[in-house]
């Protein structure tokens, strides 16, 4: 792997949080499918209680580590983004694993698409089923179909955000948003935008980056030259729900009015008390799995319609015009 250049191809940026073994294999896994272009690599350790950092450090002395406190996903990738020179920014999860092709590859078909601003590839989940990682913008109308369809329903009839068609993903696609566990950006476009917006703790950062590229004129695109396995459990905690949906109504307060983030707000809380209803129902059947899963639908709805989040992340709204700090 070529080193050794002012301008690098490509800045691989990995926030950490324990799992060292998972870590490593990440970062191992991305090295060996670096190819032929030259790669400098970032870590930034987010408050970790293992020695993840210093395992990393020790095996390869080349990769810049930074630790900091736990303020976020966001907040964290932006620290790398500070130092990253690359032409292009991975944002790399720390339990994704290359499956097949190259960083290489990827970097010249972007090259060959000088207007693709933010891409992604084909994710599939550790049993090698299909991750679907093609999004369409949140809305109101998309939150009302997802509270009121099964999810399987809601995808097949193409109503809520997820693109569920697998011939979709065999093809190069575009894409309102595409999933965060792999997300390349082009190092002009972030110049343009901005980094991540650090209000967004976890979840939905991806999807605001997103949109604040295609609203410079940038596509997003889904390129299938490479696949890779996200080691992602399945279904959420009661705090990454309540997360999640929270994270998804700043998102819409920031983005759609008003008007339209109180119908998306109200779409998410009925979706949240159908499942509360379905799952306590399904209790006696369904036994644990089900009780777990109303709590956390039950601590969800509380995070949607409280005024702080689930950690007590007020949203504090910027006044019209405003940007976010350069980086």
């Amino acid at each position: 792997m070529p080193t050794g250049s002012a301008r690098p191809d490509l800045s691989v940026i990995i926030v950490t949080h324990n799992r060292p073994a998972l870590a490593l294999r990440t970062i191992s896994s991305a090295r060996a499918a670096a190819g032929d272009i030259d790669v400098r690599w970032h870590v930034v350790d987010s408050g970790s209680s293992e020695p993840v950092a210093d395992m990393i450090e020790a095996r390869w002395p080349d990769i810049h580590v930074q630790r900091a406190g736990n303020a976020g996903f966001a907040a964290a990738n932006n620290r790398a983004l500070a130092h990253a020179r690359g032409r292009y920014v991975l944002l790399l999860n720390p339990d994704v694993e290359v499956v097949h092709g190259t960083l290489a590859e990827l970097v010249r078909t972007l090259d060959s698409r000088p207007r693709v601003g933010m891409a992604s590839v084909i994710q599939q989940a550790s049993d090698g089923s299909l991750q679907h990682s093609i999004r369409r913008d949140p809305s109101p109308w998309r939150a009302l179909a997802e509270a009121l369809a099964p999810g399987r329903i809601a995808r097949m009839l193409r109503v809520g955000e997820v693109e569920a068609r697998r011939a979709v993903y065999r093809r190069e696609s575009p894409a309102d948003w595409i999933c965060g566990a792999f997300l390349i950006a082009r190092a002009q476009a972030v110049d343009q935008i901005g980094p991540l917006d650090d209000r967004f703790f976890m979840y939905s950062e991806e999807t605001d980056w997103c949109y604040r590229c295609r609203q410079a004129g940038w596509q997003i695109r889904h390129l299938p030259v490479m696949v890779v396995t996200h080691h992602t459990g399945r279904g959420y905690a009661a705090e990454q729900l309540a997360q999640l949906s929270w994270s998804r109504l700043l998102f819409a307060r920031k983005h759609l009015g008003d008007a339209r983030a109180r119908a998306l707000r109200r779409g998410l809380a009925l979706g949240h008390l159908v499942r509360i209803v379905a799952f306590a129902g399904a209790g006696p059947l369904l036994g644990p799995r089900a009780v777990a899963r109303a709590r956390a639908e039950r601590r969800a709805l509380v995070a949607v319609l409280g005024r702080d989040g689930p950690a007590g992340r007020r949203v504090r709204p910027q006044p019209p015009g405003a940007r976010r700090a350069r980086w």
